[in-house]
């Protein structure tokens, strides 16, 4: 072999090796671009509402509305004659549209019709006190006079303030509506014409929930009625206090619910939102704050609809492998499941009590089958079956089953936790510690009044005078 073919192969093979490293370049692109698809899909499964784009349109999508014989339909129910604040009397016609007849018609009857309108120029009512300030003769100090109406630092810069009944009403429209502060002005301005700043709705806010005020006491006896309630839910969602990361934990019983925000996340503020002396049930998710020794005496109900969930994922994520890993994570979801529908038949009065507990006891032999076994060759199945075989062992998983009374799932704690996430959303959470502690205070007393059935503004109002 020459000289000139050894360079020829050389060539060849770097050519070659060029060739291996753009294949490889390409391979380790797809490869990201895959990588990037498949944690997109898992993502998609794992959320709990629809996208609002989907991938296709229905090709004959149904038309919006009531279907025909499809549930109640009622008319809007009249106003009372309490409600009705004019009466206008329709001309008689004369005339007839359809043939032209001009000649008197004959009455039939009386048909009534409502309007109900807004009326900006009665719905603010601004009232001037004429406050005599005296000057004592003999220490010189400065005497006013006092009014039921006005506050006794009502003076100056602050000396229009917001009545009772419009500062309740703000305070309603931020936390249960869940409006933005900055976006209240505006919609005041468009019902009422009401001229009101965001500074004055905050100030407002800190006066109402101050230390020592009539909504700081009652908040306080909120939290005195969750530690000796039934049953308590608990968890909590992210939160910002100035530039600190904060959360906001909501304690849930079945007619209360009080917001707590702390700076860490721990089992020493579920301890604190409890008290020394609960003795109800915890129902809650499998965070390990919960499992904490200082909450071993607690007991607990785990979520039934957390653990589908980590079932049902260990199932999707074991579909395609070798074997029947998936079927151990949908025997374990179904499980729960009927634990759930159980549940509900007992509280709808679907069953008795004693086919409760008789039914209760099978579902307790099911997972009992499934827990202690020997282990799974799959390791997320095992690691799934091991976390909830500890908490069957710790007694939190069917003590629905024992008392009905106790709920399932922790829907209650999530729910009220849907109006924070919301208002994280289009705020910037709080600015400072103060601003923190009005917002969970003005906050639980809103929340456990809309969950009572009762007003919102009027228990504000009420807690204002």
């Amino acid at each position: 072999m020459t000289q000139k073919d050894l360079f020829e192969i050389i060539r060849r093979q770097s050519e070659q090796i060029d060739q291996l490293i753009a294949q490889n370049k390409a391979l380790q692109a797809e490869n990201a671009r895959l990588k990037k698809r498949i944690e997109e899909l898992e993502r998609r499964a794992r959320k709990y509402t629809a996208p609002f784009s989907r991938e296709t349109r229905t090709a004959q999508p149904k038309s919006p509305g009531r279907r025909p014989g499809e549930g109640p339909f009622a008319h809007k129910s009249p106003p009372t004659p309490q409600q009705v604040t004019e009466t206008v009397q329709v001309a008689t016609p004369h005339t007839c549209p359809r043939c032209g007849f001009t000649g008197p018609l004959i009455f039939t009857r009386h048909d009534k019709a409502w309007v109900t309108e807004l009326a900006p120029q009665n719905a603010v009512q601004v009232t001037e006190y004429h406050v005599p300030v005296m000057d004592c003769p003999q220490c010189h100090a400065v005497v006013r006079g006092d009014h039921p109406a006005l506050k006794a630092n009502q003076v100056g810069a602050t000396a229009h303030r917001l009545g009772p009944v419009l500062h309740a009403t703000l305070q309603t429209l931020h936390h249960e509506v869940g409006l933005p502060v900055r976006r209240i002005r505006r919609v005041m301005n468009l019902l009422g014409s009401v001229q009101v700043t965001q500074s004055a709705i905050t100030q407002a806010a800190q006066r109402l929930a101050a230390d020592g005020s009539p909504l700081a006491d009652h908040v306080d006896a909120l939290q005195a009625h969750v530690h000796h309630a039934a049953f308590v839910h608990h968890d909590d969602t992210g939160w910002r206090i100035g530039t600190q990361n904060a959360w906001i934990g909501a304690f849930c019983s079945a007619d209360t619910v009080v917001f707590r925000a702390n700076l860490r996340h721990t089992n020493v503020e579920v301890w604190e939102g409890l008290g020394q002396h609960f003795a109800g049930v915890l129902v809650s998710d499998r965070f390990s704050s919960y499992d904490s020794r200082f909450l071993e005496w607690v007991k607990q109900q785990k979520c039934l609809a957390h653990l589908i969930r980590n079932a049902d994922e260990v199932a999707a994520g074991e579909q395609g492998r070798p074997g029947r890993g998936e079927v151990y994570g949908q025997r374990v979801a179904q499980v729960f499941r009927d634990g759930i529908r159980l549940h509900r038949d007992v509280t709808m009065g679907g069953c008795t009590r004693e086919e409760y507990a008789q039914q209760g006891e099978g579902l307790t032999l099911r997972l009992d089958a499934l827990l202690n076994r020997a282990p799974l060759k799959s390791k997320s199945n095992e690691r799934l079956r091991l976390g909830i075989l500890k908490q069957y062992v710790l007694d939190r998983l069917w003590r629905f089953l024992k008392d009905p009374d106790i709920p399932p799932t922790n829907n209650a704690a999530e729910r009220s936790l849907r109006t924070v996430v919301m208002a994280r959303k289009v705020s910037q959470c709080s600015k400072n510690a103060v601003g923190a502690q009005t917002y969970m205070r003005i906050k639980s007393t809103v929340e456990t009044a809309r969950l009572r059935g009762q007003n919102p503004v009027a228990v504000l109002i009420n807690l204002i005078r």
